[in-house]
């Protein structure tokens, strides 16, 4: 008996943790809402390194060694004692929730965190919702119909879906139903999104338009159905009248930071400030609008309201790369935005690319950075207001908002003269009614214009400036929004690379794709001056900064005025106007 003792002391010392007595709870152990905090606590963790991790999993059976993400349990103070406790913010996934500690050591099973070998010494209870099927995750968007707004949200069942709507939350009177969808695994193209591991169920996708709407006017609703229960009530102000007004916040690159680090994907830390910014400015009544006092606005239709708010996000939504839960905490970090004021977005290299592509010419960098999603989250889970039951409804399409036109493209499909989307951006454009719209507002995810070193992008901008821009100059684009390049930068009126007399005279390039993402290389010193200082900015660059942020605007029938918004302190770092000929 002796000599077993001493083998198995031996063993101890040689893998570790043999005595652990750890124990980990989590409570409460049902969640009332999505967002709820659970606190979860340690204690009995021997020889506590700084590398002992809490790693989070749902569904409750899958793969130990495939958590969705981790917090080092060194961000609780007492950490060194081998206890602790930490809060966490759950979403409701629709599915339950479990917990375990790893620490260093080799006793299988193992995981791999920042390059140590870990072993696991305890796991927790289950936590769970009290209504995993309940709708949530809620974004309004534009249609086609200047009376309507449309609604989708996500829950567990695909149970009819309703939308109760009234001018008062007391009075939700008016009922409107949809349709319902979702995707499966099968429909994804490559690693990871294909791989069981890392595909989450999506739950299911509600669509329901709301119609008869008075423009630029405050409207309650609940959302749900008999089955799933309801949420709400929330409010949203409709969409302004053609020709009125239109204010507008915008932005690329945003991604998403849940309250743990994610497993095999980076986490935007800048992203919920952003967000944070964004909410305020779509919530705050006209009279405490920083944009509207600056405007001498004081009032939408007679009342103290919110503006009548659009937002655009220009590509690279949640980053999410073939994991597929970083969509659902995506979407659930937006709810507060975007279900006051709508969502319209563009197709980016993180939604769109992989390697199968049927557009992948030689002169261009389209990788795999959809992580095997292939558009397939991004086309089910959106719905935007391009020709219906067609592949390219959300990739490029146009809608009107106020007195501006927005025309949207797709820099990963094939945008070259005489293709199916260069065709109908040229009808497009050639069909704007000035006089209803006197403002043109073009975008897409990848860049023409910009200071950052091309690189490999080399190619895809001279191309996009061979084939797109003589479009925008034929019919007289006023603004150009782009992303994927994290940074902010605000071009002249340019065409051909020259600019123009004034900023009236040519499309206006701005860079807005500093939302969210922290990879960053801007402006990086090149091999002719060894190295030293930064990029030259060129003449065409009239401002560029690395700070995170959004922008928004303001447009009437005469005059467009633009502003970057930092997330420190909402300040404005660059402004400025245009004016139409119209």
């Amino acid at each position: 008996m002796n000599i077993i003792i001493i083998l198995f002391g031996i063993l101890c010392l040689l893998f570790g943790n043999c005595y652990s007595q750890a124990i980990l709870k989590a409570s409460p152990e049902v969640l009332q809402q999505s967002g709820d905090f659970i606190e979860i606590s340690w204690q009995g963790i021997e020889n506590p390194t700084p590398m002992d991790a809490l790693a989070i999993y749902f569904p409750v059976d899958s793969n130990i060694t495939a958590p969705v993400g981790y917090i080092l349990l060194s961000n609780s103070s007492t950490w060194r004692e081998g206890y602790g406790s930490m809060s966490i913010k759950l979403v409701n996934v629709r599915d339950n929730y479990l917990f375990r500690i790893w620490v260093p050591g080799n006793v299988p099973p193992t995981i791999t965190y920042d390059k140590i070998m870990l072993t696991n010494v305890a796991t927790s209870n289950v936590v769970t919702f009290e209504n995993l099927n309940m709708p949530g995750k809620q974004y309004l968007s534009l249609t086609n119909n200047t009376d309507e707004m449309r609604l989708m949200w996500i829950s567990g069942t695909d149970d009819t879906p309703i939308v109760m709507v009234g001018t008062s939350p007391s009075s939700l009177l008016d009922k409107f139903t949809g349709t319902t969808v979702t995707y499966t695994i099968n429909q994804m193209c490559e690693k990871p999104a294909i791989d069981p591991l890392y595909f989450r169920n999506p739950g299911f996708i509600h669509d329901v338009i709301i119609s008869g709407l008075d423009h630029a006017t405050e409207y309650y609703y609940t959302f749900g159905s008999n089955n799933d229960g309801f949420a709400g009530p929330f409010s949203f102000i409709s969409a302004p009248a053609p020709a009125s007004e239109a204010y507008i916040i915008a932005f690329g690159d945003l991604g998403v930071m849940p309250s743990f680090y994610p497993a095999n994907s980076d986490a935007q830390t800048p992203a919920p400030q952003t967000v944070a910014n964004v909410y305020q400015t779509v919530m705050a009544p006209i009279s405490h609008s920083p944009l509207a006092k600056k405007l001498g606005k004081k009032s939408v239709n007679g009342l103290n309201q919110s503006p009548t708010w659009t937002v655009l996000h220009i590509g690279d939504i949640s980053y999410a790369r073939g994991y597929a839960f970083l969509w659902d905490y995506f979407q659930d970090s937006m709810a507060e935005v975007l279900g006051r004021a709508p969502y319209m977005v563009s197709i980016g290299n993180h939604e769109w690319d992989y390697k199968n592509q049927s557009f992948n010419p030689s002169w261009s960098d389209y990788g795999t950075d959809s992580g095997g999603e292939c558009g397939v989250p991004y086309n089910t889970r959106y719905h935007m207001t391009g020709a219906e039951n067609t592949p390219e409804r959300n990739l490029w399409y146009s809608f009107e908002n106020g007195p501006i036109h927005f025309t949207v493209m797709s820099a990963e499909h094939d945008f070259l003269a005489g293709s199916p989307q260069y065709e109908w951006l040229k009808q497009d454009l050639a069909s704007v009614d000035r006089t209803r719209t006197p403002w043109v507002v073009f975008s897409g995810h990848r860049p023409m214009y910009d200071s950052a070193l091309p690189g490999d992008e080399i190619g895809l901008k001279t191309n996009l400036r061979l084939n797109i821009e003589p479009l925008l100059i034929e019919y007289d684009v006023n603004l150009c929004l782009w992303g994927h390049v994290h940074v902010y930068e605000r071009m002249c009126g340019l065409n051909n690379g020259t600019c123009a007399q004034s900023d009236n005279d040519a499309p206006v390039h701005v860079l807005i794709g500093m939302a969210g993402n922290t990879y960053q290389v801007p402006w990086t010193a090149t091999d002719l001056d060894n190295g030293n200082g930064h990029e030259i900015q060129p003449d065409y660059s009239i401002f560029r900064a690395i700070n995170y942020g959004y922008t928004r605007f303001y447009a009437n029938t005469t005059s467009l005025y633009f502003e970057y918004v930092g997330n420190n302190r909402n300040l404005v770092h660059d402004s400025f106007w245009l004016e139409s000929k119209y």
